[in-house]
């Protein structure tokens, strides 16, 4: 390891930061420090204050207390888990080159309909009015008109939600060549995997710590607290290991088939839901009402695998 290298100038600077929400302090002195050109993970449990994080860095919301700082070049972009208005009557391409004609990622320079093949938006379909986009294809375009911004602090709440094999492998591919600050909230272990340098972690007591060895420190310090068990509407008991006795390891699968089942039940759901968003795509009240019940769902089906994964593990 070369100690001489430079230290990259930080873009964002957070200390002893709180932030409370009605009378839960989703942050509570937390501090960060994210260096130009860096790829961040942020980990942590539900309603550990991930999003609260990312609000706070495009400016949606003051700290209660401490400071947060932004590099004054700093441009942020930011994709939230929400449904945001997009110009309806405006076709997709005219709705990507409303931002911009041409892009500049790393060495490579690509026109609004190119990025916009890349993201599942085929020559056809980029005439397509955007008031009849389906709620995936909205959220891909929401993506591809923060990237026509050219920013250089990018933050990603759950990017990969919504997204097909193809359309998550051209992420995969921007995002490796990604020139500028990247800062992503996300479950997905293998964009994680391929596309992150650190990880930040939020574990429920409103700090921020670098985990310095990545997923699998997270993962082990989750083990460590016994957050195995999913939220209390899913129906699933915390297993809870003794030894490895025989009793112990039998009790642990049959909770690992109910978990499958759970989340196959879940997974159904979902299909129901992308279904009703795309009959209903002109209606924008109906759309976000669909929306808020689907990141609900995800949410569940994340508790549940990252129970199953935890319990995988154990076995």
């Amino acid at each position: 390891m070369n100690t001489d290298a430079p230290t990259p100038s930080p873009v964002v600077v957070l200390t002893d930061v709180v932030a409370v929400l009605g009378d839960f302090p989703a942050l509570a002195g937390a501090s960060l420090v994210v260096g130009r050109g860096e790829i961040v993970l942020l980990r942590g449990p539900n309603g550990a204050g991930k999003t609260t994080l990312l609000r706070l860095l495009v400016g949606q919301l003051e700290p209660d207390a401490g400071k947060v700082q932004i590099g004054q070049t700093v441009k942020v972009a930011y994709l939230s888990q929400e449904v945001v208005e997009l110009p309806p009557k405006l076709r997709v391409l005219e709705a990507v080159q409303e931002i911009a004609h041409r892009i500049q990622v790393g060495d490579r320079e690509l026109s609004a309909g190119q990025l916009a093949e890349m993201f599942g938006f085929t020559s056809a379909r980029q005439w397509t009015p955007v008031g009849d986009l389906s709620g995936g294809e909205r959220r891909r375009l929401q993506l591809l008109r923060l990237l026509m911004g050219e920013p250089n602090v990018l933050l990603l709440d759950e990017p990969t939600n919504d997204l097909d094999i193809d359309t998550l492998n051209a992420l995969e591919d921007l995002l490796d060549s990604w020139p500028g600050t990247l800062i992503v909230v996300s479950h997905d272990r293998y964009l994680v995997e391929r596309v992150c340098d650190n990880v930040w972690a939020l574990m429920g007591d409103g700090k921020i710590m670098m985990l310095t060895g990545g997923i699998e420190e997270y993962l082990d310090r989750r083990r460590a607290a016994a957050v195995i068990a999913p939220s209390g509407g899913a129906g699933a008991t915390p297993i809870r290991s003794s030894g490895g006795s025989g009793v112990d390891s039998r009790a642990a699968k049959k909770e690992l088939t109910k978990l499958e089942r759970q989340v196959a039940k879940l997974d159904t759901k979902e299909a129901q839901l992308h279904a009703s968003l795309a009959e209903h795509a002109t209606d924008y009240e109906r759309v976000a009402s669909l929306d808020a019940e689907l990141r609900e769902l995800q949410a569940q089906r994340d508790q549940l695998e990252e129970a199953w994964l935890h319990l995988s593990e154990q076995l």
